[in-house]
């Protein structure tokens, strides 16, 4: 059993912010990720050992974020990553490495566990070739692989933008983006963020590069069944109706060999959920969320939540909830008198007012319609874990219970290697298409330790270490990038 004042769960934005601001409150930090490397999914660094002169992998996020981990790491914050939280129980969390566990008991813990993006069940979205936007960025932008010969992207919104752009510049062939978003919406859309110059700007010059390149954008188009024997050969989309619903006889088809889906993202609540927080049904924040006061404090003392886990907000937003949340934590621990917080906290408040501005209008523009989650056919696997279909599903739902535990009770759906991660958001949304009932009435699954699978190595060989001698290993392991 180690301890520390305050514990941050998550390297991105959010975790990155709270664990600045509470070290720079005098707080003894430790901020645990499992990743290789610090900045989360969008301040995506170069792994250790990594290095390129590539413009397509070092750009302004790839930039800001290596400025915020520097500050991160002077002002020094314990760094534990390749490190996973897998329990919390009362004041201490369960850890593991890949060859020890151990506990960490904190004084307070602010969870900024982020997202990841939403799936979405069509035939044939489990050929290999199949991956989220995302995992094509991290491919480029982590590892320097490019996803694929001949890539289509399909969602909606600017983030597919961004992604067409990194693999364009990093000299991948995009075929075609598809876009179930119709032209007159975006281009409203468009002129509601002039007053946010900045995300304009970058908006166009992300389609700058596309257009330069050629790719040609499809709007109102969906991909309705992806090809292939083995591996993607083909992809067939469709021109789709106001509700994202395939208008008969306007199908295309494509010659290709990888698809990037990007629809959005989900929040990930999971430990938030074991830790007994209470959650709450915001669609427009990206479903199940966990619920936060104005301090970003949850239900359960000393647990804060900040970032993507408590609404997706973007970026900008987790990074002031994570400073918020650390400053809260600090004033809460009495290292903070009342002028230098009152200060700090009016300095968040206004900024947070400024980066939620846009939240309307991209909220809008990202809003799924139901069409998207009609287009599962009877054999389509939902839960690819434990091969369950979608037809399983349902008719688990209509005869037993149409919720997330008895689905997962008859069918094993949710009980395989990604713990329901993925068709754990995909079941409640069939089930309320098939049986015409709300998301929200549709009961959740219960949480259970471990969140992620851990290493046998770790769990038979458990140890009372002392945090300093962890931190001590970590800064020495080998392949660590200097400061990480």
């Amino acid at each position: 059993m180690s301890g520390t004042q305050v514990v941050v769960v998550g390297g991105g934005p959010a975790g990155l912010g709270a664990a600045l601001e509470a070290a720079r409150a005098g707080l003894e930090v430790t901020l645990i990720d499992e990743r290789p490397s610090l900045g989360g999914q969008y301040y995506k660094q170069i792994p250790p050992g990594w290095s390129s002169t590539r413009s397509g992998w070092l750009d302004r996020q790839y930039a800001e974020g290596n400025k915020l981990i520097a500050e991160v790491l002077r002002s020094g914050v314990k760094i534990l990553t390749d490190t996973l939280v897998w329990n919390i129980e009362d004041h201490n969390l369960a850890v593991t490495d890949e060859s020890t566990v151990w506990q960490i008991r904190f004084d307070k813990l602010i969870l900024a566990t982020g997202a990841w993006e939403l799936p979405v069940a069509l035939p044939g979205w489990t050929l290999p070739g199949v991956m989220t936007g995302g995992a094509a960025q991290a491919l480029v932008v982590g590892q320097g692989l490019l996803p694929g010969r001949r890539i289509l992207l399909a969602g909606n919104g600017p983030f597919q933008l961004r992604v067409a752009a990194q693999l364009v510049e990093a000299g991948a062939k995009v075929i075609a983006i598809l876009d179930a978003g119709d032209l007159i919406t975006t281009i409203r859309a468009a002129l509601r963020m002039v007053p946010q110059g900045g995300l304009i700007w970058e908006a166009l010059r992300y389609l700058r590069t596309i257009w330069k390149a050629g790719v040609r954008i499809y709007r109102m188009h969906l991909p309705i069944r992806i090809l292939g024997d083995g591996h993607v050969e083909g992809v067939v989309a469709s021109r789709v109706d106001s509700q994202w619903r395939p208008v008969p006889g306007r199908e295309i088809s494509f010659d290709v060999d990888t698809v990037c889906l990007t629809y959005g993202f989900v929040p990930s609540v999971e430990l938030a959920r074991l830790a007994g927080c209470r959650m709450e049904y915001r669609p427009e924040a990206g479903g199940w969320v966990t619920w936060h006061d104005a301090d970003q404090g949850t239900s359960v003392p000393d647990i804060f939540v900040a970032g993507e886990a408590g609404g997706i907000e973007g970026a900008r937003v987790a990074l002031l909830e994570g400073r918020l949340a650390g400053l809260e934590a600090a004033r809460q621990l009495g290292v903070t008198n009342r002028v230098e917080y009152e200060e700090r906290r009016r300095e968040i408040d206004w900024a947070l007012i400024r980066a939620r501005r846009p939240l309307p209008v991209l909220r809008d523009l990202m809003r799924l319609r139901p069409g998207l989650f009609e287009l599962a056919m009877e054999d389509t696997l939902v839960c690819r874990c434990e091969d369950v279909s979608w037809r399983d599903i349902i008719a688990a739902a209509r005869r037993w219970d149409p919720g997330l535990r008895g689905v997962k009770l008859w069918t094993r759906a949710g009980m395989g290697r990604c713990q329901g991660r993925i068709c754990g958001y995909l079941i409640p949304r069939l089930i309320s298409c098939a049986l015409g009932v709300p998301v929200e009435t549709i009961s959740l699954d219960t949480p259970r330790p471990p969140v992620k699978p851990l290493p046998l190595l770790a769990m038979a060989s458990p140890k009372d270490t002392e945090l300093s001698s962890i931190w001590a290993w970590h800064e020495r392991r080998p392949g660590r990038r200097e400061g990480q």
